[in-house]
């Protein structure tokens, strides 16, 4: 057996300052955050390291240094990594590194049939004694590509992280991730079926890491992270906002990008979508053109300007209410009802529309009281990438769903075999209970991480078919429902971007010209957490050239849900032409 050197376990730090009782029922004095903990990190300086990087390879991580089972972990490697100067691509810039330690490591399960949790840390020789978390993104399965260059794909702030924004490793931040305990990366799921590895999954694996990084940091610095924080996109957005429910002692501030949350209702809907689609209610790709027609024939004025940016999401919204007395797809409707073309759609199709919009109810309590999935969002569908399945399903063969599909198959009900054409939520509501309680995310009970004066920004796409929404929206409505609107504005910024598809992208259509998307949530997130700046209720968002000089082509507000951004005169470029409205 090969010697290895021995972590000792130690207990958690303080955590900042005491809480405010009178947060639980949202009555606390005062208006502004003057009154709130939060992190003063004047103080801190740039840490140099106590013994050098390789020196961590072979490290033993006790289990006792992690806060929930294990069998305890390894570093697999430690390795110097030099600084490396600022590249212009032809395409895009990478931007300057610093000269971090790159470790990886290995956290082994209890159950000897689990996959192990592997883990990346990557930590500046001059740390500023911050640590910045990273999610996943899909099923996971690998580990963060993002950990050094944030700005690539797969960001914690999706596609929409500004190209002139240094990285937060240049900075000081140590970052780190991990595979979310499997290794497979594909929709072939055959980890899910294992219970410690799918507890992992949904959860586990974010408190296991980020408990084995503190202790590896603590060896090589001499001291655990002074400010931590948690950061993700999609599948790692729903993390982030699992961290912010389970694990909040862990956290000061957190970034939460087109969250997955109620997840499991999310993949059953699209089953049940494709199990719609088997005879004439499916809906080829080929119509996806005048539909999106239709939608911005609708929706695209309903902002005060003709752009092909439907900004007003949920006065369009209810215009696609499947219950309205004049149908909303009534003007593209076939006559007689057939399907006779690509420019129409049938009474059939209509029915798979309807079924996309309206709520999809259980009839049965999921997890935190949830019980139906909203209905989704419109406004991208020329683009495709929402509802069309090709090719057809069918009764006899697996629908091409993806990761749906795979999360459904072998996540859910534990059955890759199984037909999903032929899913119903009846025969399954045991097993949809059981998983909901492990990954939908959906506890609005943010009083630990409000109370320790924890920060939390989200930003959902208005036309994100991805993940949904109206599901977000729902979820902070319950979060004002149970602390008051005075209280979650302390601890809450929750924006929306009108016509955003899944990775922040936002696009004049038919044209697809781009309009504003970048904007910095890293530094919105640091910025409140360490300076007390509060967020601004209406961020710019820019258009913004990819390489050097960065010219900015376009602005325009970042409305904090419900409002949006409603063009009152001027330049339709220049940000101030809008105002956040809920008019």
């Amino acid at each position: 057996m090969p010697h290895t050197k021995s972590l000792a376990p130690r207990p958690s730090p303080a955590r900042i300052a005491a809480a405010f009782a009178c947060l639980a029922i949202g009555a606390c004095g005062g208006g502004g955050d003057a009154d709130i903990p939060f992190v003063d990190t004047s103080a801190l300086a740039f840490k140099t390291p106590l013994s050098s990087c390789a020196a961590l390879s072979g490290t033993d991580i006790p289990a006792a240094a992690v806060g929930l089972p294990t069998s305890g972990g390894t570093v697999t490697s430690a390795t110097l990594v030099p600084a490396a100067p600022e590249l212009v691509g032809a395409a895009r810039v990478t931007r300057a590194l610093p000269e971090y330690c790159r470790v990886l490591g290995s956290i082994r399960p209890v159950d000897p049939a689990a996959p192990p949790i592997n883990f990346q840390l990557n930590i500046p020789t001059q740390w500023n004694q911050k640590t910045i978390q990273v999610g996943g993104g899909g099923l996971n399965g690998s580990i963060p590509a993002n950990l050094a260059a944030i700005g690539a794909s797969g960001s914690p702030t999706s596609g929409a992280f500004p190209p002139d924004a240094p990285y937060p490793l240049s900075s000081g931040y140590a970052m780190f991730g991990s595979d979310s305990g499997h290794q497979v990366s594909s929709t072939a799921a055959d980890w899910a079926l294992n219970d410690e590895a799918w507890v992992n999954f949904g959860h586990a694996a974010l408190k296991k890491t980020h408990d084995a990084v503190f202790a590896l940091v603590e060896t090589l610095y001499g001291s655990r992270p002074r400010v931590s924080y948690f950061m993700g996109q999609s599948q790692g957005g729903r993390e982030a906002m699992e961290v912010a429910q389970r694990y909040p002692e862990d956290y000061d501030g957190i970034v939460a990008t087109s969250p997955l949350i109620g997840y499991s209702a999310h993949v059953i809907h699209k089953t049940l979508l494709a199990a719609a689609q088997t005879g004439a209610r499916w809906i080829p790709p080929a119509k996806q053109v005048a539909i999106g027609a239709e939608v911005l024939r609708q929706c695209d004025a309903l902002d005060g300007l003709a752009d092909g940016v439907i900004a007003n999401y949920l006065a369009c919204s209810a215009r696609f209410d499947p219950l309205k007395v004049q149908h909303p797809y009534a003007a593209i409707r076939c006559a007689d009802g057939g399907d006779t073309g690509d420019a129409c759609v049938s009474d059939r199709q209509i029915e798979t529309l309807d079924q996309m919009h309206a709520p999809l109810r259980f009839g049965f309590a999921l997890a935190n009281g949830w019980s139906e999935f909203p209905g989704y969002q419109v406004g991208r569908e020329s683009e495709g990438g929402w509802l069309n399945i090709a090719p057809q399903p069918s009764l006899q063969a697996q629908p091409a769903l993806g990761q749906p599909g795979a999360t459904v198959s072998y996540g859910i009900i534990k059955d890759p075999g199984f037909n999903l054409s032929n899913f119903s939520v009846a025969a399954f509501k045991d097993r949809i209970v059981q998983s909901s309680a492990i990954i939908d995310s959906t506890n609005t009970d943010l009083g630990r991480f409000f109370a320790r004066g924890g920060r939390l920004i989200i930003k959902a796409q208005g036309s994100d078919y991805a993940s949904n929404p109206h599901t977000v929206m729902r979820y902070y409505d319950g979060l004002v429902q149970r602390f008051g609107q005075r209280a979650v504005d302390r601890h809450v910024r929750f924006y929306m971007l009108p016509n955003g598809d899944h990775n922040g992208g936002v696009q004049s259509l038919p044209a697809r010209t781009a309009e504003p998307q970048y904007v910095d949530l890293i530094r919105m997130s640091t910025d409140w957490v360490e300076k007390n700046m509060l967020p601004a209720d209406a961020p710019v968002l820019s258009a913004m050239e990819a390489l050097p000089p960065y010219t900015v082509t376009a602005t325009r507000p970042m409305c904090r849900y419900p409002a949006y951004p409603r063009y009152i005169a001027g330049d339709a470029r220049q940000g101030g032409s809008y105002r956040c409205t809920v008019e």
